[in-house]
């Protein structure tokens, strides 16, 4: 062989080299695919519960996240794998916020689901629950939005335009009552001082329609004393999606009546404090995770259900406003 062939042949090695290790660089997107179908029975215990009387299950639902390479998005794109997609990492990721800050964020949210469905199960059960409302915390401020430079995370928002707010509902109520571009004054505390700052809102967009955001994500920063103690093991599961299973878990472990009557039933949807079961991401991973694991019967928020019903293949679904009428369901079939 020549030395002139010789190189060229290093050099279409190095190449092609090169080409399959292009193929396992990140993209910045995010494969969203089926995940866990977990039974609450082992993730949550109520102190003096019924827990060893209930026959069935309830389960909750979450989907398996992790980067794309391009070798992944190539074979997504073109094979369109069932129950498997690509979502854009800023749909996840907050703009300006890093993984770790993200992670944070999403154990915040977590813990919060947590208080809410432990309040809402105790009150259905009868128990008395201590609520002492401290205003809304500001756990992200977004890139870009107008809230950027004047609003802080850790920042407690007290008041709307002048109007008292005490839990995170008041204010995105109070803050859709205006119209995407318009002023608004928020009241925050911080550090013990109390700071006034206008901003424009900004669209955020839920489920194809627009609606006017300051562009911060926010919770409850709420008080609460228990009667009892209720003990979660989801050291690895973040966010809020499961607040109406948890509720319905910890309430059928507070009553002798088995709310599950023997089934295998899971569910997804956050909870309010008022009970309403709200809408998530993801729920045809979820329902799919649930047929895998099961699952006869899928509790879904009102706004996710038709495309739940469209993943469903054998689980029945069932759609719900709230934390009574899941319950009502339960109970009547």
């Amino acid at each position: 062989m020549s030395r002139r062939n010789g190189i060229v042949t290093s050099i279409a090695g190095i190449l092609f080299i090169s080409i399959i290790f292009s193929f396992f660089l990140p993209t910045p997107y995010m494969i969203m695919a089926p995940g866990i179908a977990q039974e609450l029975s082992s993730i949550i215990t109520v102190e003096d519960g019924y827990k060893n009387e209930i026959k069935g299950e309830l389960m909750l639902t979450a989907v398996s996240t992790q980067r794309a390479t391009i070798l992944d998005y190539l074979y997504i794109k073109f094979n369109k794998p069932v129950g498997i997609e690509l979502d854009h990492i800023s749909e996840h990721l907050p703009e300006g916020t890093n993984m770790g800050e993200y992670l944070e964020l999403m154990d915040e949210f977590m813990q919060d689901s947590q208080n809410k469905a432990i309040a809402v199960a105790f009150l259905k059960a009868g128990l008395p629950v201590s609520i002492e409302d401290n205003g809304v915390m500001i756990a992200e401020v977004l890139k870009n939005s107008a809230a950027v430079g004047k609003l802080q995370r850790g920042d407690l928002i007290i008041a709307v335009d002048g109007k008292k707010v005490g839990r995170d509902k008041e204010a995105v109520e109070l803050i859709r009552q205006r119209e995407i571009g318009d002023s608004v004054t928020i009241t925050v505390n911080r550090d013990g001082e109390v700071l006034d700052f206008s901003m424009k809102t900004v669209p955020l967009d839920v489920d194809d329609e627009s609606y006017p955001s300051i562009g911060v994500t926010i919770y409850s920063n709420i008080d609460y004393s228990f009667p009892r103690e209720v003990h979660f093991h989801t050291e690895n599961i973040g966010g809020s999606s499961a607040g109406g299973m948890f509720a319905l878990e910890i309430y059928n472990q507070l009553v002798k009546e088995d709310i599950t009557r023997g089934r295998r039933i899971a569910g997804t949807g956050t909870i309010d404090l008022d009970g309403k079961i709200g809408p998530i991401d993801g729920v045809e991973q979820k329902v799919i995770a649930a047929e895998r694991k099961g699952a006869e019967l899928f509790l879904v928020p009102v706004e996710n259900y038709e495309k739940a019903l469209q993943a469903a293949s054998s689980i029945k679904v069932v759609a719900v406003e709230s934390f009574d009428e899941a319950l009502e369901y339960l109970l009547q079939n």
